[in-house]
């Protein structure tokens, strides 16, 4: 008997895992928060009329770069394409010929400041899928089992402590503190008390999105004492380490940052290349074996011709230093005029966002938190931004990388801000 559409949808929802949300996995607010936005985005963008600014969706919320990759990388791509033997054929873990020698000379060249490690091919190892697939999939897989702690930092970069990626890890949420000098805490005492002799990982985005803040290379050599001292196995993501305003600097600086971190960097922000999925982890070798038998059975390579453009970005990191100036330009810009109608924006020192404080009301309506507050903004002033749960607190993450609407008639970045500023001025906030 075949069975009714409901039956096979009860059917099926009966066999989805609860990693996936078991038979609610499609309720509202359960998937990843960016997809939501975008879809709102999409729904709201359609309204717009051609030639009127004041239809415009000003979109600041999704930090992914609104400026183009470089025309040498997509040129090296067609290069590598038309000279190969093979140009789209499996690459395995290798990459293509070359790939990790030119990792290893690009970091050696960045961090000549750790004059006592030298890199080479065994510390290093590029990953198809970039950072959030060393997250999501290779990272979980070497490290989480049932005896592990999983302590995260709320907020950063969920992907690791997802349900889905987790494993049967144990995630222990530790509170980001903002203190009165402005500079955020992340509390290790907290983290030590909860250890019990169990496995430990702190998975650490920093330059740390959405904060936006770094560490010096004093922070970094606590840190690294800290958790060799406490037996922690530290994830640094590094996705934003090409875009720091401040001259901090990697943990890679640190001596014996080998000891207890696995640290991943990526090409996605400094040349603006969210699309092409390449990212190298750096770690001691026994990890790169490990990563490597892990990658060998779930992935066979990355495509060919974009390996190609991605090593080009590594011979050219006077494009990386050019994108982070863009940036820290438009931060300027944007942090004076949130200040000029009532917000007080925290100047990052690095990455592509900014935060405030969420408004409790705007024009007599009042918010609960911070999601009902970005949803009125976006429905009612045609501005996105993303909502954020700092400490228990309701803020605003505000993106730099802001696209102009030519079709409204706001061809640049700074059109789209007075547009932004005039329409917050003509809002009543209460904060």
């Amino acid at each position: 008997m075949i069975k009714s559409e409901l039956d096979m949808d009860t059917h099926w929802r009966s066999v989805i895992a609860q990693c996936c949300g078991g038979n609610i996995f499609d309720a509202p607010g359960g998937g990843y928060s960016f997809s939501a936005v975008l879809d709102k985005e999409r729904v709201l963008d359609a309204q717009k009329v051609l030639g009127d600014p004041t239809s415009a969706l000003c979109t600041l919320s999704i930090a992914d770069p609104a400026k183009k990759m470089p025309r040498g990388a997509i040129e090296a791509m067609v290069a590598y394409y038309d000279s190969a033997t093979f140009p789209t054929r499996y690459t395995d873990n290798n990459g293509i010929p070359g790939t990790h020698e030119r990792l290893v000379d690009f970091l050696n060249r960045q961090h000549t400041y750790n004059t006592r490690f030298t890199f080479d091919s065994s510390c290093v190892q590029y990953s198809p899928g970039s950072i959030k697939r060393l997250l999501a999939e290779f990272l979980p897989a070497l490290l989480f089992e049932s005896d592990v702690n999983l302590f995260f930092p709320d907020p950063s970069y969920a992907v690791i402590k997802s349900d889905i990626n987790r494993r049967d890890a144990k995630v222990i949420g530790i509170a980001l503190e903002l203190q009165h000098d402005g500079k955020w805490l992340i509390n290790y005492d907290a983290m030590e008390k909860q250890i019990n002799g169990k496995k430990a990982v702190l998975y650490l985005n920093v330059p740390h999105n959405p904060a936006g803040f770094t560490f010096s290379h004093f922070e970094w050599k606590n840190l690294v004492a800290w958790a060799v001292r406490n037996n922690v196995t530290v994830i640094v993501d590094e996705a934003y380490t090409h875009l720091r305003y401040d001259g901090s600097v990697s943990v890679l600086s640190v001596e014996g940052w080998q000891q207890c971190c696995i640290v991943l960097q990526s090409i996605s922000k400094g040349w603006n290349a969210t699309g092409a999925r390449f990212g190298w982890v750096i770690a001691h070798p026994v990890i790169i074996k490990a990563l490597r038998k892990i990658m060998d059975v779930k992935d066979s390579g990355g495509f060919g011709p974009l390996i190609a453009g991605a090593l080009w970005c590594l011979d050219h990191f006077e494009f990386a230093v050019k994108t982070r100036d863009e940036y820290l330009a438009s931060h300027l810009a944007l942090n004076q005029s949130l200040s000029d109608v009532g917000f007080s924006p925290l100047m990052p020192q690095a990455g592509l966002c900014q935060l405030t404080r969420a408004p409790k009301s705007a024009d007599g309506v009042l918010f609960a938190n911070a999601d009902e507050c970005a949803d009125w903004l976006r429905n009612n002033k045609r501005i996105s931004v993303m909502p954020a749960k700092v400490g228990g607190q309701a803020w605003l993450r505000w993106s730099a990388t802001i696209a102009p609407v030519v079709e409204c008639g706001l061809n640049d970045e700074a059109s789209v801000i007075a547009e932004v500023v005039r329409r917050l001025k003509a809002t009543n906030f209460q904060f």
